[in-house]
């Protein structure tokens, strides 16, 4: 059984080994450092809101989390583990972001045919609204406000191929309104979760491929524009004219999940999770979490937290232009951290439970998710 278990703490770890493996290892057989090319495209992409965690749970332990969702929050962290619940659920997300912005999910799953299939449905919204609008010959704003709504609507659908393995789709619906322009688009998530036991306890592991679709093109009235006449032409009228975008792609991820119970007894469970993953407009990433839960007289509490290494983890300070301030805001972040907890109880025939996540972004401070859910 120590065997067992050394052996799973070390796959747990081993995406970190192997990401680290990879950044060091960029030495020639000469010893001369071989000049490869990166073409990630950083901020080359489009509908970021798309990667925002929802369900507060899942927040506090990072993508882990994939390898033990179920029920509604499959639907954004792995849609595989909606068929993993035997009750319909429901869940309310709400976070609120800097410059005030705000990120609202809702879900809701139901089982079918006994348990082995499963449908539901979900709306994610991000954006803002009323903030002024500045032009450079309006530098104290123009009167103008504009807004930002980005919304995807999902419905998913989770099959269990086995008692041991499940897999599951997401379709959605893409709309981005920034500003005078939008853009409409589809994308596509797909997920598999392996459950299964070793040493008499549960091991989980999960595989997703998110965000996987059409590119977007915006257009609207902000890309009215007029053209005055050549070499300035003398009672010519500027031409109205329409500038045109070029499309931008979804930030498309790819995740390799696996959790294990180091503790799993029926009033208490302690659960380690790690994550590896690679998005397509940034280095590659990994995370490492747990969460410890208790059943105390009917009531369930719960503790989670978890460490997310990404490309922004080690921004470099050392620019001159970057001020002291700055300097020292990022030297002593804690980017990546994320802490949270829950209760749930049953009441008047519902499963009643509420979720918080802290969550520190570095540069961009610190945001907050709560999250309830029923099920029945």
């Amino acid at each position: 059984m120590k065997r067992s278990i050394g052996t799973v703490l070390a796959l747990l770890l081993l995406p970190g080994a192997l990401l680290a493996q990879t950044a060091t290892d960029n030495t020639g057989n000469n010893g001369e450092v071989n000049k490869t090319i990166n073409n990630t495209p950083y901020g080359g992409r489009t509908a970021e809101f798309l990667t925002l965690p929802v369900d507060a749970r899942g927040a506090a332990l990072g993508g882990s989390f994939a390898a033990i969702v179920t029920g509604a929050a499959s639907m954004f962290w792995n849609p595989a583990g909606l068929a993993l619940a035997d009750t319909k659920q429901a869940a309310l997300s709400y976070t609120t972001y800097v410059a005030d912005t705000k990120h609202i999910w809702a879900g809701f799953s139901a089982p079918l045919r006994g348990g082995e299939w499963a449908l539901g449905v979900s709306v994610t919204n991000f954006g803002f609204s009323g903030q002024p609008v500045y032009t450079e010959d309006a530098q104290t704003g123009t009167g103008d406000t504009y807004s930002v709504a980005e919304t995807a609507i999902g419905v998913t659908l989770g099959m269990q191929l086995s008692d041991k393995f499940s897999v599951g789709f997401t379709g959605k619906y893409l709309s981005d309104q920034l500003g005078a322009t939008s853009a409409n688009g589809i994308a596509l998530d797909f997920g598999t979760s392996y459950h299964a036991k070793l040493a008499g306890k549960p091991i989980r592991a999960s595989f997703t491929i998110l965000d996987y679709g059409s590119s977007l093109t915006f257009t609207g009235s902000a890309l009215n524009a007029s053209v005055p006449p050549a070499d300035g032409g003398q009672g010519v009228e500027p031409q109205p004219v329409q500038l045109r975008t070029t499309g931008s792609d979804l930030p498309t991820q790819f995740h390799v999940g696996l959790a294990y119970d180091l503790m799993a007894a029926q009033s208490n469970r302690l659960t380690v999770l790690s994550e590896f993953w690679q998005p397509s407009d940034s280095n590659p990433g990994f995370g490492l979490g747990a969460e410890y839960a208790l059943n105390l007289s009917g009531v369930q509490a719960a503790l989670r937290g978890s460490y997310s290494y990404q490309g922004d983890n080690g921004l470099n300070t050392s620019s001159a232009f970057q001020s002291a301030a700055f300097k020292s805001t990022l030297s002593s972040s804690w980017d990546g951290l994320a802490l949270g907890g829950g209760l749930a109880t049953k009441l008047l025939g519902f499963n009643m439970g509420v979720d918080y996540a802290y969550r520190n972004l570095g540069i961009l401070s610190s945001v907050n998710t709560f999250t309830v859910h029923f099920g029945w």
